[in-house]
C-alpha cells in the first residue's frame, strides 16, 4: 500500500515538485488526502508548515494527469464528445490533441495560427476541431483524425 500511495503522490504532485523541490513539503504534503499513508507518516515531521483546514479530500482522485507540451499558457481545453480525446489551444499559437486515458499527445501539434489560440471545440460528431485565434481574428477548421486544415481560415 505504501508504494501505491507513493505512486499516486508522484502522479499528483510531480509538476509542482519538479519546479521547486521544497514544494514537496510546502505544497504537496499538506494537500495530500487525509488517508494518504505517505502524508500521514511524513506530515508529522512537517506539521508546522501548512495545513488544509477546509476541503481536504479523504482519498486520491481516480485519475489525474498533467498534459505537458505547450510552451505558453493554455487558454482553452475541451473533451471530445466520446471522451477519448482532449484538445487544447495555447498562447503559443498551437493546438494539441491528447489521449484522455494516457495523457499523451496524439500526433503533432496543429499549427496554422500566427497568434494566440483562445478557443477550441470539437464538432458534435468529434470528427473536426475548430479553433479561434487573435491572428487577424481567424477561425480555423481541422480534421481531428489527421490534424490537417479544412479549407482556408475564416
Amino acid at each position: 500500500m505504501f508504494i501505491k500511495d507513493g505512486i499516486k503522490f508522484v502522479q499528483n504532485f510531480a509538476g509542482v515538485i519538479d519546479k521547486s523541490t521544497p514544494h514537496l513539503y510546502l505544497s504537496a504534503l499538506p494537500f495530500s488526502p487525509s488517508k494518504s499513508i505517505l502524508a500521514r507518516s511524513l506530515g508529522e515531521r512537517f506539521s508546522g508548515i501548512a495545513q488544509v483546514t477546509v476541503g481536504q479530500q479523504d482519498d486520491w482522485p481516480r485519475n489525474q494527469r498533467v498534459l505537458q507540451g505547450h510552451t505558453y499558457p493554455v487558454n482553452s481545453v475541451v473533451f471530445s464528445p466520446d471522451g477519448r480525446h482532449i484538445v487544447s489551444g495555447s498562447t503559443d499559437g498551437t493546438i494539441r490533441l491528447w489521449d484522455a486515458q494516457t495523457g499523451g499527445q496524439v500526433g503533432n501539434s496543429l499549427q496554422g495560427h500566427t497568434g494566440p489560440v483562445y478557443s477550441v471545440a470539437f464538432s458534435p460528431d468529434g470528427r473536426h476541431i475548430v479553433s479561434g485565434s487573435r491572428d487577424k481574428t481567424t477561425i480555423q477548421l481541422w480534421y481531428a483524425q489527421t490534424g490537417g486544415q479544412v479549407g482556408y481560415p475564416l
